[in-house]
């Protein structure tokens, strides 16, 4: 019942011309008059391009990055034989729970360049389960990154009750770990070699959260100390011995397997060392640290400005299982969002945009709307609703682990979605821009008119090539209209290209999860194909009628009163389709192309240039008055992003980060920073300078 009040409050994605008019009851009460701008009728109070776009972005860096806020959690599985890192500043196998690295990058970043490196090479023994919460989920300070995990054990978004006064480092981190592993114990969902053991998360970079150390699914295969000699001091010579290779096999033998048990708490020393210490300065591999971290994570972009690219392949999502707040039991955060975007975005009671306003830029307006998504908090989830996600994880959970799941098709939905972004995410950014050249088209000119048409019309007939089959010669004047027969059946055909075969009446039964999933789809292409099908047939009822005759010389040039109108109309529509998609990500790159020492940067929590520098990221927080520190750590008084990260409580500097409370972020990324990325060399990380 709750699917159904869902669907018909907010389902629909287009308003009124292909959802019925029983369907469209509004999400908010009208408080205006206000009617749409445009005869392109997207409900931008819709769910659905939101819960889409979670699915589409599991497991890869550049989606989750731009939306750092994650409403959504997933099971997923590791396969055997994966390699894990773990890093320490001490001798010992770590206690349970502590955290794995999927990258030795990743690892050695954030746990190397001490005076007592230790790096632990872990296999998986068998296929593991996990779960995966989507966002910068991994970060430790936010607006949102942890509401799903907090709301998960808690039933709230500000976490744990923290003991004494103020912040006490890494303590809520080992919180949130130690509940969720409790969780899978205490519901009998996981334990030491069986169901589900860790929890997967990002922030630059996947890490995941193991249960116990202790458990047969995982084997130590390495423990090194990879402590490197400090370099010289400028009066010191440096002496460099041989290796003896004499005594190398063809196995190294494998240490024991560790036996500790304790619980893991928050630790005595932060992962990096103070800032001031001297021999910091004489790490051989500090600088290079930082930015192999950040590599690691850009291997793992995904899909992005640049197409298709390599997402967190170590884990594989079990789709089937996919759950978000977007969802139709959440209505305590979909009602007063839809409320606040109706104000700052200019929306209809139905979720109808209304225009940029009488002294608003269309350009800001249409960039506010499809970035939406990246200021979604979960901010109003009860904990009634929280219990509801809680449930269902464990209701899915408990299924995915038996041999024959009940409500597990075998559809890849991840494969599906990427699929559709990867079709039109790139090519509705291109088709824009054709039509935007229109423009320098001098409209007396046939010719000229005529050669952009052709460009526009090979775009269109890329788009309706599976779905349109051309009409007889002769049909009637009205068969390119949106009221014809020929655009219901393109449509159809168009909008349920990838679902056509989970009819009910082919026998096909979904259980909630993939139903949600599939309405998520179909919202999707509906609301793609509801434009490109439109502007295609147009274009060849233009053709047709005009150009679609050779053009003599002599002859003068005649082209449609309506024209102008109409490819206004086409360009709106276009527009609004990718606002209403949201899929921002696909439309930004680095406008050169990097050179080979370089990379495409864009600032992932905690890889933010600090202070100084060309295009640095906002400041650290401020300080209460007697809490500065010296300046320094870095040479030019700048602060690198290890000075920062995890300089929670230094005494001898008097570093003392104030308590976060909710919106206290100290990595805020500058927005230009990350909507306009720039080539930047290994230097970038700690100088801000690239």
């Amino acid at each position: 019942m709750r699917l159904f009040r869902f669907c018909a409050v907010f389902g629909h994605a287009l308003l009124p011309s292909i959802a019925s008019a029983s369907q469209q009851q509004p999400l908010l009460e009208a408080t205006s008059e206000a009617r749409s701008a445009s005869q392109w009728k997207f409900n931008y109070s819709s769910e659905a391009p939101h819960y889409f776009a979670s699915a589409y972005g599991l497991l890869q860096q550049w989606p989750n990055t731009f939306f750092p806020n994650g409403h959504s959690l997933v099971p997923c599985e590791i396969p055997p034989f994966t390699k894990l890192y773990h890093g320490r500043r001490d001798g010992d196998v770590p206690p349970s729970p502590e955290w794995f690295a999927f990258d030795i990058g990743m690892s050695y970043g954030i746990m190397g360049s001490s005076r007592d490196s230790h790096m632990l090479t872990y296999q998986t023994t068998r296929r593991v389960k996990c779960i995966y919460f989507d966002g910068e989920s991994a970060t430790l300070f936010g607006t949102g990154q942890l509401d799903s995990q907090n709301l998960h054990i808690w039933g709230n978004t500000s976490g744990p009750s923290r003991p004494g006064n103020g912040f006490r480092g890494l303590w809520e981190e080992y919180a949130r770990a130690t509940g969720l592993c409790d969780w899978f114990q205490e519901q009998k969902l996981g334990g030491p070699g069986w169901g589900y053991e860790g929890i997967v998360r990002m922030n630059a970079g996947f890490e995941m959260i193991w249960c116990n150390f202790s458990s047969p699914s995982i084997r130590l295969i390495s423990h090194l100390n990879i402590t490197a000699p400090l370099l010289p001091k400028q009066d010191e010579e440096v002496i460099v011995k041989a290796q003896d290779d004499s005594t190398l096999t063809s196995y190294y033998p494998l240490p024991p397997s560790p036996t500790r048990s304790d619980r893991a708490t928050d630790p005595a020393n932060p992962p990096v060392p103070p800032v001031n210490n001297p021999p910091w300065i004489r790490e051989p591999f500090f600088h290079s640290q930082a930015w192999a971290w950040y590599s690691s994570a850009t291997t793992h972009y995904g899909s992005n400005g640049d197409g298709p690219g390599r997402p967190e392949t170590h884990v594989k999502p079990m789709s089937c299982g996919f759950l978000s707040y977007y969802g139709p039991d959440f209505l305590s955060q979909a009602l007063p969002r839809a409320q606040e975007e109706q104000k700052s975005l200019n929306l209809t009671k139905d979720g109808l945009w209304t225009g940029p306003g009488k002294s608003g830029s269309r350009a800001k307006a249409m960039e506010s709307l499809t970035r939406r998504r990246r200021y979604h908090t979960l901010d109003s989830i009860t904990p009634s609703d929280a219990s509801i996600m809680r449930v269902n994880s464990e209701r899915v959970l408990r299924d995915l682990s038996s041999d024959s799941p009940a409500n597990c098709s075998g559809i890849d939905w991840s494969t599906m979605t990427n699929d559709i972004v990867q079709t039109y995410g790139s090519s509705l950014f291109r088709f824009l821009n054709t039509l935007e050249r229109f423009e320098n088209v001098t409209i007396t000119n046939l010719t000229s008119v005529r050669d952009w048409m052709i460009d526009v019309r090979d775009e269109t007939h890329s788009f309706l090539l599976p779905f349109l089959e051309y009409p007889d010669d002769d049909a009637n004047d009205n068969i390119w209209t949106r009221d014809s027969s020929l655009f219901k059946t393109t449509y159809s055909r168009c909008r349920y290209q990838f679902t056509r075969l989970l009819d009910p009446e082919e026998g096909i039964s979904l259980g909630p999860e993939e139903s949600l999933l599939q309405w998520s789809v179909e919202e999707t292409t509906g609301g793609i194909c509801s434009v490109l099908v439109d502007v295609g047939l147009a274009v060849e009822g233009l053709w047709e009628a005009n150009f679609n005759v050779p053009i003599k010389e002599t002859s003068k040039p005649e082209v449609p009163t309506q024209f102008k109108n109409e490819v206004s109309r086409w360009t709106e529509g276009i527009e609004q389709l990718m606002a209403w998609l949201g899929w921002a990500g696909e439309w930004v790159r680095c406008e050169q192309r990097c050179a080979w020492d370089e990379s495409c940067f864009i600032p992932m929590w905690p890889m933010i240039p600090f202070r100084g520098g060309r295009g640095g990221g906002r400041g650290p927080p401020r300080r209460e008055p007697g809490h500065g520190g010296p300046p320094g750590g870095r040479p030019g008084g700048r602060l690198s992003v290890f000075d920062e990260l995890f300089a929670f409580d230094d005494p001898p500097n008097n570093r003392t980060f104030r308590p976060p409370g909710r919106g206290f972020n100290p990595w805020q990324p500058n927005e230009d920073d990350l909507w306009t990325p720039k080539c930047v060399k290994s230097d970038y990380i700690l100088t801000g300078r690239g």
